[in-house]
């Protein structure tokens, strides 16, 4: 997403839709400096190993596929809750298409498919789980505890429906044991990853000093060491490139046209449908950063736990809705001639989770109304 944010920001400087000057107070630097802590906090949590070990021993565990699957779709759900949907897919479905080299029979293609869709949809259950989730969060004045007990009966409704469709994606066979991983866990590293996230949410629930994660981020950076410079800080970037971009969307002659806020009314069935549509062509990242000064000025509130729900259920649909959407796709896809049967069960899967998200969505928000 970087080049494309790069892309959107340069546009709204060249046409002067936004001016250099304006640059400094449309970064949101409280916002960024979360994202550097979650970034660093995640990077100490992989690199120590905990997480890797942690999906081996649950996943090694399994003998058929349909429990693979089951298995799997919840692994990916509360790894993507701690250490973002992103991650939990890179640490998830590599050790999945191992069972390929045990088991040649073995299709994992659906399960990766079930896997991707846990990222987006149980992940999104805690304020880290996914970017647009942290940016509402901050944006909408949630406190940890609303912020729970809005996702909570919106992720499990999910989560049901995901696991819903194991037994009519993935035939019951058996499978035998994947090959044997030891994975050594640093405890140092893991430790500073699992207190850097713990205080992460101390501190945007107000239960913390604001500025306590990003000094406790210093002595973090320190114990990465060498491995820090090998760390990917490129959503920094494109938050950076997408709060310039994006305004200038919001300012140019084509967006009145097409403002999904005034075509399904303010309203919150309207931020619902508004943040999974225009996912679907923007992706859910942009969309929760176009739509949240709109939920803002209509009264915010019950707006942005709609929106909430809105880009969540964006992330299913298209490929592009969703970072985590290619990241998976391209961990099953790669060295891969026939591409056609995956993007074939993966639209087959996410379009219909998309429509069961959204529908209840709108359900919530209209029993919170």
């Amino acid at each position: 997403m970087l080049p494309v944010s790069l892309a959107l920001a340069i546009a709204a400087l060249v046409f002067r839709l936004v001016s250099p000057g304006e640059i400094r107070s449309l970064l949101d630097l409280h916002l960024l400096s979360l994202f550097l802590v979650l970034i660093l906090a995640i990077e100490c949590a992989k690199v120590s190993g905990l997480v890797e070990a942690v999906v081996v021993r649950v996943l090694s565990r399994v003998r058929s596929e349909r429990t693979l699957a089951v298995a799997a779709i919840l692994t990916t759900g509360v790894a993507s809750a701690l250490v973002t949907n992103d991650v939990a897919l890179l640490l998830v479905v590599p050790f999945t298409l191992a069972f390929e080299r045990v088991a040649p029979e073995f299709n994992a293609a659906r399960t990766v498919v079930l896997e991707i869709q846990a990222a987006n949809l149980l992940g999104c259950l805690t304020p880290t789980g996914n970017p647009q989730n942290l940016l509402l969060f901050t944006r909408g004045g949630f406190t940890t505890g609303s912020f729970l007990s809005a996702q909570l009966p919106w992720v499990a409704g999910m989560a049901i429906a995901t696991l819903a469709l194991v037994p009519l994606l993935v035939p019951r066979r058996a499978l035998p044991a994947p090959p044997a991983r030891d994975v050594p866990v640093e405890r140092r590293l893991a430790t500073a990853g699992l207190f850097l996230l713990a205080l992460q949410l101390l501190a945007i629930s107000q239960l913390a000093p604001r500025l306590a994660p990003l000094v406790a981020a210093l002595p973090a950076a320190a114990l990465l060491g060498r491995r820090l410079l090998k760390t990917d800080f490129t959503l920094l970037g494109v938050f950076s490139a997408l709060f310039v971009g994006v305004e200038g969307l919001r300012r140019s002659a084509l967006f009145p046209l097409l403002d999904p806020v005034r075509l399904f009314d303010a309203t919150p069935t309207g931020f619902v449908l508004s943040g999974a549509l225009l996912s679907q062509v923007v992706s859910n990242v942009p969309a929760a950063i176009l739509l949240a000064p709109a939920a803002a000025a209509a009264g915010g509130g019950r707006l942005f736990t709609a929106l909430l729900y809105g880009v969540n259920s964006g992330g299913c649909g298209t490929p592009i809705a969703s970072l985590a959407n290619l990241i998976g796709a391209d961990l099953y896809l790669r060295r891969r001639e026939h591409r056609a049967p995956f993007w074939r069960a993966f639209l087959e899967v996410s379009v219909l989770l998309l429509a069961v998200a959204i529908g209840l969505s709108v359900l919530l928000v209209t029993l919170r109304s």
